[in-house]
């Protein structure tokens, strides 16, 4: 068969590969990126691939490869060998008593889910909404420096900062309301984000995913997640997810970042995982890491 580059095929001997798509054809190979397994070269003619039904043509990681990936510039980990490596720190996964233990230095998920529960308590939309009716910014900014203090999410030198710009008076009002209307706001999201990070970047150290994505992540764990730059941009790389990674804030990154998300959402409950929701995809991301959780 006459292969054409951007088709989706299958490999007849290899289902565990799953879906791949063509990215180069010549007379001596016929290389195709296979979500399951990478790039691969196979020999012309006898490429042993097939067309693709139509219904696996729409897989997220096929639209979003990154280039770093088809070039060989960064090793491709398929997901089952993250996967394979998690239950080796969690042998049970997220629902692992290890995984689920109260103790804040070695549990990944209890202490987020207390942190969740304080946010919605003290930063709920009605609850929020009054306080801004009422110009109580101060208050605002003291749930949410209350709320970050839950945690070990932001580094030790973006504590600082944001702790320090939530104590300026003149900066509580923006605060308040920028980071409201990124969560809780109508309107495009994006619009909503872009002003955040406006507000953000005009506060000393602040301008940072963590601060900018933390309490959304929080408010709402199941389309959010926390983007903490170095283990997503590992867990974008290992997968092949073409993140476009820019240290300042930008919803392109963050659009991709939530899409990879997603992606791992649904291929980990495909693979029977069971997450509950963004908290334990970040958590996922976050162990994956060796660098970071090893």
């Amino acid at each position: 068969m006459g292969w054409k580059t951007d088709e989706y095929v299958v490999h007849t001997k290899r289902p565990e590969w799953g879906v791949g798509k063509i990215i180069r054809v010549d007379s001596e190979a016929v290389t195709v990126f296979f979500v399951g397994s990478g790039k691969r070269a196979l020999g012309q003619p006898a490429a042993l691939i097939v067309l693709a039904p139509p219904e696996l043509h729409c897989h997220p990681l096929l639209a979003r490869i990154a280039p770093s990936v088809l070039s060989d510039e960064v090793k491709f980990l398929p997901l089952r060998d993250c996967v394979d490596y998690f239950h080796k720190l969690f042998p049970d996964g997220f629902y692992d008593a290890a995984y689920m233990t109260k103790d804040p230095k070695a549990g990944e998920r209890h202490y987020k889910v207390v942190a969740s529960e304080m946010a919605h308590a003290l930063l709920g939309k009605a609850v929020w909404e009054v306080l801004i009716e009422s110009g109580k910014f101060g208050e605002i900014c003291q749930r949410l420096a209350k709320v970050e203090s839950k945690t070990n999410l932001l580094h030790s030198f973006e504590k600082i900062k944001w702790h320090a710009a939530l104590k300026v008076s003149h900066l509580q009002k923006p605060i308040s309301i920028s980071v409201f209307n990124d969560i809780y706001g109508v309107g495009s999201r994006m619009s909503r984000f872009d002003a955040l990070a406006k507000v953000l970047g005009e506060l000393d150290g602040c301008a940072k995913w963590t601060i900018a994505t933390y309490y959304g992540y929080l408010l709402q764990p199941e389309p959010r997640i926390f983007i903490k730059p170095e283990v997503t941009k590992f867990a974008a790389e290992a997968c092949g997810w073409d993140l476009q990674y820019q240290s300042s804030l930008n919803w392109n990154t963050l659009h991709r970042a939530e899409e990879m998300a997603s992606y791992l959402f649904a291929e980990l409950t495909r693979r029977g995982l069971r997450p509950r929701d963004m908290i334990d995809v970040q958590s996922f991301i976050w162990c994956i890491d060796p660098k970071s959780y090893g």
